[in-house]
């Protein structure tokens, strides 16, 4: 009897095991969307846009286009869940976020305000909280319809790629909705999102900064990622250049690598270009007088020359001491006039100062009387740099 009730019950533990799922959905099934985007068509509604990835068939070449790797779809609606509802109707696959990489909006919509957008994202359960934002400067359905893959046949792993560059340019920032939305609700420091556009000139001139689809680049793929919009709370109010995203970049401690070109000392025809990190964090101190916020900002910073001419001796040291000292002034003057914009002109804490000072405070109720965001745009500054700057050739004496 006991062998009988012990044979039933593996029984039932095999058949358990060896029952599938009625309502999972296979790969077959599954329309995985890259890339979301999203535009104002008028007071209430949007037009949403899916990018869509089209499975390679095991007959299909390496290098196939952009037309047999992915594939677009845009509704008008009235939120982004009926857009998905009516996109599945069309379709014969059923809309899966799991696999989407950015968001993009269009900045007509976005100087009009996202949160409610950006919430209905949060909640989606099948979209990662590391799926980047980005605000085109064209028509978000105008900026996917552009997005073709260089170098990468993947379109989901395109969008991952693109938005990698901040780690050795510092001329964006991989922005992920997550920490957008968190900033969107802070009363510490405000959000900023990628900056993105289609550059349809190849005419554009050489100039000291840089905004998606100003570069003076020509290739197939015309969409750019260059520079950051800054927001106050969930509206767009302005935008900043790549230098300016460089500054952004090493005053919020987040610069990995970047490249600069600043005027040859010794001759101002001429220019030195120098690959720059940050040597140790950047530390910020606030501090408020009468009243009026007074932040000083310390960058320590290491850098490799990259670029030098017969008019500098890097065993001199008097040369080193000029090239140095010129890298000072030079990122000296374009960090306060990128902090003096942020204060004076868009009125937001975008790097974070407001966490530094939440520590004078005992309270929250103290801290949020101090009205920290409103108060930022009083704010004076003083920025200090320290530069050590080497060739990154090798220079010995004999």
């Amino acid at each position: 009897m006991i062998k009988k009730f012990f044979l039933i019950i593996i029984l039932l533990f095999c058949l358990i095991n060896l029952t599938g799922c009625y309502d999972a959905n296979s790969v077959e099934t599954l329309a995985y969307a890259v890339a979301i985007g999203i535009d104002k068509v008028d007071s209430n509604d949007i037009k949403l846009t899916i990018q869509f990835a089209v499975p390679k068939t095991s007959g299909s070449s390496s290098g196939s286009s952009q037309a047999s790797t992915s594939t677009i779809i845009d509704v008008a609606c009235s939120s982004i869940d009926e857009g998905i509802s009516l996109i599945n109707s069309y379709i014969s696959k059923t809309v899966n976020l799991s696999h989407c990489k950015a968001v993009v909006f269009s900045e007509e919509i976005a100087y009009d305000g996202i949160s409610e957008h950006v919430l209905n994202l949060i909640n989606n359960v099948q979209l990662r909280p590391d799926c980047n934002i980005i605000i085109s400067r064209c028509d978000a359905y105008q900026f996917l319809s552009n997005s073709v893959p260089t170098l990468e046949s993947v379109p989901a792993r395109y969008y991952e790629l693109i938005l990698t560059s901040s780690k050795y340019t510092g001329y964006t920032e991989s922005v992920y909705i997550d920490s957008f939305y968190e900033k969107m609700q802070s009363m510490n420091c405000e959000p900023v999102a990628v900056l993105g556009g289609i550059n349809i000139s190849s005419t554009n001139s050489i100039s000291n900064g840089y905004k998606a689809d100003e570069t003076p680049l020509e290739s197939q793929n015309n969409v750019e990622n260059m520079g950051l919009a800054v927001f106050h709370k969930d509206n767009l109010i302005g935008e900043l250049n790549n230098i300016e995203t460089l500054c952004h970049m090493l005053v919020s401690n987040k610069l990995k690598n970047a490249t600069i070109t600043i005027p040859d000392p010794n001759n101002y025809n001429n220019s030195i270009s120098i690959y720059i990190s940050l040597k140790k964090p950047t530390k910020n101190i606030v501090k408020i007088i009468n009243d009026y916020p007074y932040i000083i900002s310390n960058i320590s910073i290491s850098g490799y020359i990259l670029n030098i001419d017969d008019s500098i001796d890097m065993t001199n040291s008097d040369d080193v001491t000029k090239i140095n000292d010129a890298l000072i002034l030079y990122l000296k003057y374009y960090i306060l006039s990128y902090l003096y914009k942020t204060a004076k002109e868009f009125h937001t804490d975008i790097d974070g100062f407001g966490n530094s000072i939440t520590k004078n405070y005992l309270t929250l109720d103290e801290f949020q009387k101090s009205d920290w965001l409103n108060n930022y745009k009083n704010s004076f500054f003083k920025v200090n740099v320290d530069c050590n700057i080497i060739s990154s050739n090798l220079f010995n004496s004999f």
